[in-house]
């Protein structure tokens, strides 16, 4: 990846999304004296009186669920014009247009009432550490005071209150229509602040069409989704897209990486408002000092054009305190005071399925995360390995999911290998793939460097009968997830109960009361 691809990309002609594009189709239905009273993509939850939006997806192409939609009451077809003929013996209103899924985005959120025009959203996209991002995001702002949400890989989450996640979008970013209804519902809720993961499948499907995203977020980019996006540069320029919106006030930029330094160089020769962040260079805006690290978590003193403060945090990990600097550079854009933006970031707590820890009323050390990637791995691993003791050893369980960028498994095997001193393999979500096969890739053929064992949940019996006390074992790739997604099934499973329920069974004596909680 280099800075002149950045900058061609940026002098290409896109922009962020924007609502014209809705009114025009308003207008034309208005033409058509169409008064839809829902919109849908899905035929099989399309009700009388939707629009239906049909274009080829990833799996289907929505097209050839015309029939379905109208059977089910439809009252207009908007059908993507590539590759397409209409139906004459359809007797329905119907339209064909160019990019269906951007105009989507745009018509929902003039559907909906425009629900993010004056309601302050954050997005946030990089390879890793979006979950956390998020979610630290809308906790902060609840600790400040104000009526917060996020969305994301763990669905949607309104600190201080308890809502039903079974039926959201399973995305890391919902598509159009969900999003800006979830918006709608949020507004009607009283919610004024927003964050949001943002994919790079979600930035090229323009899901975000129609959002007024005011700060943009970078983490870092690395090995992940090339089987989607074919090369490292274009997945990089995908991610870029989410700094074109015309709404953005300011942009939120990791320069410890190397994508996200010639970001931030080409988004200020554009004259953008951009805040660097880093926990290594000292020219970053946003930098850190003194910076200590430990078991019981982290100490640091972060420097901000705003003014310098210590923090003291229960979150441990180098790779955490710069998801740190990445939400305070996001609540200090946010207009939030920085004494108080500091106070809120040293309450945060781990988020679900991001190290956490199971074993601390056993007096062991299990830590679940959702490491996928071969970075987030070598980040989280070499993060447990500094907290070993001289005669501790780490022990790692993982796998890599089936159906998706192959290139990635070895690296991730290699990742593993280099932190742990036991690395054991086994099934993650092989999806349509076989295991076998998938745990091959894996090992590169090595698996004598490994302990395979195909079946998850004696993988991490496994584990944990192999560990001592003073041993740390990290069960990845899964995190918060409570299935294993087989052949289009998805059959419970949770990595964090399994491993409580098998260590209940080695201290059934434990008389600790204490939660498991997050460390």
């Amino acid at each position: 990846m280099t800075a002149s691809a950045i900058e061609r990309f940026f002098q290409s002609g896109l922009s962020g999304a924007n609502i014209n594009n809705g009114n025009n189709l308003k207008q034309k239905l208005s033409e058509l004296k169409v008064a839809p009273t829902g919109l849908s993509n899905d035929s099989r939850f399309t009700k009388k009186g939707d629009i239906f939006f049909a274009y080829p997806g990833s799996n289907q192409d929505g097209r050839t669920h015309i029939s379905e939609a109208i059977e089910k009451g439809c009252s207009v077809v908007i059908w993507e014009r590539d590759g397409w003929v209409w139906n004459a013996n359809h007797q329905l209103p119907n339209m064909g247009f160019n990019n269906v899924r951007a105009l989507m985005g745009e018509f929902a959120a003039l559907f909906y009432g425009d629900p993010t025009n004056g309601m302050h959203v954050l997005g946030v996209t990089g390879t890793n550490g979006k979950t956390t991002c998020v979610n630290w995001l809308a906790e902060a702002f609840f600790l400040l005071g104000r009526d917060s949400a996020c969305i994301g890989t763990l669905g949607l989450n309104i600190p201080g209150k308890k809502i039903d996640v079974s039926h959201c979008d399973t995305r890391t970013t919902p598509d159009a229509l969900a999003l800006q209804r979830t918006f709608k519902d949020l507004t009607e809720s009283g919610v004024s602040c927003v964050s949001i993961e943002v994919s790079s499948h979600a930035l090229t499907q323009n899901r975000l069409n129609g959002t007024r995203v005011n700060v943009a977020i970078f983490t870092n980019l690395s090995h992940d989704h090339l089987d989607y996006h074919g090369t490292f540069e274009l997945y990089g320029l995908a991610k870029a897209q989410l700094f074109l919106f015309d709404t953005l006030s300011y942009a939120v930029i990791n320069i410890d990486d190397n994508f996200g330094t010639d970001l931030a160089a080409s988004l200020k020769r554009k004259d953008k408002r951009v805040i660097t962040y880093s926990t290594a260079k000292k020219n970053a805006d946003i930098h850190v000092s003194q910076l200590a690290l430990s078991i019981d978590g982290s100490k640091f003193s972060v420097v901000t054009p705003w003014g310098s403060k210590e923090i003291k945090s229960h979150i441990f990990g180098e790779f955490n305190v710069s998801n740190m600097l990445a939400v305070l550079g996001g609540l200090l854009c946010s207009g939030v005071d920085f004494l108080k933006a500091c106070d809120a970031i040293g309450d945060l707590r781990h988020s679900e399925g991001r190290l956490q820890r199971v074993g601390e009323k056993y007096n062991r050390r299990v830590y679940i995360d959702y490491a996928h990637t071969p970075a987030a791995l070598s980040l989280v691993l070499s993060t447990l390995k500094s907290l070993l003791s001289s005669n501790g050893r780490v022990i790692t369980v993982f796998g890599a999911g089936g159906d998706r960028d192959k290139d990635k498994r070895v690296l991730m095997g290699r990742a593993v290998l280099e932190f742990s001193h036991i690395a054991i393999v086994t099934t993650d979500n092989p999806r349509y793939e076989t295991p076998e096969k998938i745990i091959e890739q894996v090992t590169g053929g090595n698996e004598s460097q490994f302990l395979v064992e195909l079946d998850r949940r004696a993988a991490i019996f496994r584990a944990i009968e192999l560990a001592n006390k003073n041993d740390i074992i990290c069960i990845a790739g899964k995190g918060h997830e409570k299935y294993q997604d087989v052949c289009g099934e998805r059959i419970p499973f949770d990595d964090y109960a399994v491993a409580e329920e098998y260590l209940k069974k080695l201290h059934p004596d434990s008389n600790g009361h204490q939660d498991c909680t997050h460390v």
